[in-house]
């Protein structure tokens, strides 16, 4: 029993001892905040490396960077509404070189788009060459590229950046609406 006493008080004396050494351990304390700090250093660093990596296959996916270039965008834009099945008439003819007379096929076009679950167009290359582009872009059927790698071209009118009538009403065509002949 007097071991087992003489263990306790040992042990007793040790835990005070080792007491005296966390309290005059602040500054290791401190040294262990600034390890941590440091420690979270390289977790921030590793977010942004995340970040620009999503940013950087974004755009390669697309191949085109929004805001870059004012003329891309134009262009873009007039296929996006061009070949929408949601847009109406009234929204797509800006964007139309020569829209008189589409007003139904532009109708049928969004029962089409409707019965498709949505048609639409990612633009993923674009080559200006004075005041005509040719344009690369996927067809979309309900937000899924059906046909990639397609074709197209725009022009540059008074109007702005447009989708020429006859390449509207071929893609018309292959959506089994047609345009009128004019």
């Amino acid at each position: 029993m007097k071991s087992l006493t003489k263990f306790v008080a040992v042990a007793l004396i040790a835990a005070a001892c080792g007491g005296a050494d966390v309290a005059d351990t602040p500054a290791e304390t401190t040294s262990t905040e600034a390890t941590t700090t440091t420690t979270q250093a390289p977790a921030t660093t590793a977010a942004t490396t995340t970040t620009t990596v999503a940013a950087t296959t974004t755009t390669a996916a697309a191949g085109i960077v929004a805001g870059e270039d004012p003329d891309v965008d134009a262009i873009v834009l007039a296929f996006q509404m061009a070949f929408d099945s949601e847009s109406t008439y009234e929204l797509k003819a800006p964007y139309i070189e020569d829209p008189s007379g589409l007003e139904d096929t532009v109708t049928r076009y969004l029962e089409t788009g409707t019965a498709m679950g949505g048609i639409g167009v990612a633009v993923t290359a674009v080559t200006i060459e004075g005041d005509t582009a040719k344009v690369t872009y996927d067809l979309l059927f309900g937000g899924n590229p059906t046909y990639p790698n397609l074709s197209g071209d725009a022009v540059k009118t008074a109007d702005g950046w447009q989708v020429p009538r006859k390449m509207f009403c071929s893609l018309m065509a292959s959506a089994r609406v047609g345009c009128p002949a004019g």
